[in-house]
């Protein structure tokens, strides 16, 4: 059964780069799907650096676009009165 799977689009491209480098390699064709496989056999068997590299520290570039994110707090504040309704939650 195949499934869709959605990612940006420098994944895809750099999936595409790699299955082509494969492809190149090994003198056949090599489907994504193939491919996808082969990539989540390896991550399973690397699962003890897949989780150190979670918990290294963000890069400053990783920083800026976590800080970037919205986040919904449910609370209706602007930028003008976030200090003072911080403090009278904290009370």
């Amino acid at each position: 059964m195949a499934t869709s799977v959605k990612m940006r689009d420098e994944d895809k491209r750099r999936l595409d780069r790699l299955q082509g480098e494969l492809q190149a390699m090994r003198g056949r064709r090599v489907s994504q799907q193939d491919l996808l496989a082969w990539l989540l056999t390896m991550g399973e068997r690397e699962k003890a650096a897949l989780g150190e590299d979670a918990a290294r520290p963000l890069t400053a570039r990783e920083r800026r676009t976590l800080m970037s994110l919205p986040v919904k707090t449910g609370i209706p504040s602007g930028e003008e009165t976030i200090d003072e309704d911080l403090a009278r939650d904290a009370r």
